[in-house]
């Protein structure tokens, strides 16, 4: 059964007389509205009170600007980014060629009303934060004693050279170690000659690998026989224990690029200089000692390569003998194009790392004896 609906003729209930005022029509309808939006009213003012009052966002000052923070919990970090301030630490620039060598060297400051302060630290509704960006400083240049190139020493060594340069005091970045400046050699300073005597030198490049550097430095130790390993950056921040063996050995550890890049000649000036010196910051942060060789990923020059590593204080080391092991012929074939091309003052390539090196790693101790039976001895710049 149906409830009648009130008629303009019928009396309104008590609680609509409440609420309506005396009369019929439109007036009624208006009242309905108003009395909907006073009950919403009341209800989002009850949600607003037992929500402890807070507003969705925080009025603060960033740098000296009105910034709206949203959130019921904001924070200085919450603060900076409403406000799009991205603080900026400063970094410490190599003393030469002002590269990045530590890009948090001077971090940023934060600080609310004066006060220093850290990203997760709340704010309030009036308080002023201020950013103080760090700022970019270059290295200090320190006196090192270095390896004297000497008269004579060609830009590019593809067979061993004998520096008769001794020792020069130079001025370099404490933590670049790149060259300011050199003085007069300490010691005996005869023009560079190359070795004519039953020398060889033994490299191994593309290094180091946990599976075959051991391998090698193990063959080496029995055969009492020093290399020189030329260590591809990243690879040696991954296994800096097996630079540090080859350095602890007595082995000569050269610098052969950061990433490589056997397209480096057509890279920008920039990228060449991160690519030499980068990785003879590794070198130099796990043995102690800048590298003495930057050797080119596939021998591939051109004079900015080689001006960025002499610049470093680095020889550029190429090779005389390359029986292309990197292919992975067997043991035999590698070892039969080496003796067909070694002679005096040979630089001898090979690989411990960059793929399969076991033939290299097979042919080794062979190799050794018979440089030995033939009259050779092991070169190594030490």
């Amino acid at each position: 059964m149906r409830t009648p609906l009130l008629t303009s003729d019928a009396a309104p209930p008590a609680i609509e007389r409440a609420f309506w005022p005396a009369g019929r029509g439109p007036q009624r309808s208006r009242w309905i509205q108003l009395t909907a939006v006073a009950v919403v009213v009341v209800l989002v003012t009850a949600w607003w009170l037992v929500s402890g009052g807070q507003t969705a966002t925080t009025k603060v000052r960033v740098d000296g600007r009105i910034v709206w923070v949203p959130g019921r919990e904001p924070t200085v970090a919450s603060a900076l980014t409403a406000g799009r301030v991205r603080p900026r630490d400063g970094a410490l620039l190599s003393v030469v060629t002002h590269r990045v060598i530590a890009s948090h060297a001077s971090p940023a400051q934060l600080f609310v009303d004066n006060t220093p302060a850290q990203p997760d630290q709340r704010v309030r509704a009036g308080d002023r934060i201020v950013v103080k960006n760090g700022t970019d400083a270059v290295e200090k240049i320190v006196s090192r004693r270095v390896q004297g190139v000497g008269p004579g020493l060609p830009a590019v060594e593809d067979r061993i050279w004998i520096s008769g340069g001794g020792t020069e005091e130079a001025q370099v970045g404490e933590h670049s170690g790149e060259i300011v400046s050199r003085s007069e050699a300490v010691g005996a300073a005869d023009p560079a000659h190359a070795e004519t005597g039953m020398v060889v030198a033994l490299s191994f490049d593309d290094g180091p690998d946990p599976r075959w550097t051991p391998a090698i430095l193990q063959v080496l130790k029995d055969e009492n026989v020093k290399a020189t390993f030329c260590t591809i950056g990243y690879l040696a921040q991954r296994h800096p224990e097996l630079v540090k063996a080859e350095f602890d050995a007595g082995h000569l550890v050269c610098d052969h690029s950061m990433h490589h890049i056997l397209t480096l000649p057509s890279r920008p000036h920039p990228q060449i200089v991160d690519e030499v010196d980068q990785a003879a910051d590794v070198i130099r942060s796990i043995t102690g000692q800048n590298p003495l060789f930057y050797r080119p990923p596939g021998g591939n020059l051109n004079p900015d390569i080689i001006n960025t590593a002499h610049q470093r204080g680095l020889r550029v080391l190429k090779w005389s003998v390359d029986p292309k092991d990197y292919t992975r012929p067997s043991a035999p074939v590698i070892l039969a194009r080496i003796e067909a091309k070694v002679g005096p003052g040979a630089v001898i390539l090979m690989h411990d790392g960059g793929g399969d090196r076991s033939q290299t790693v097979a042919m080794l101790k062979q190799l050794i004896d018979d440089l030995k039976k033939r009259g050779f001895t092991f070169y190594n710049w030490m």
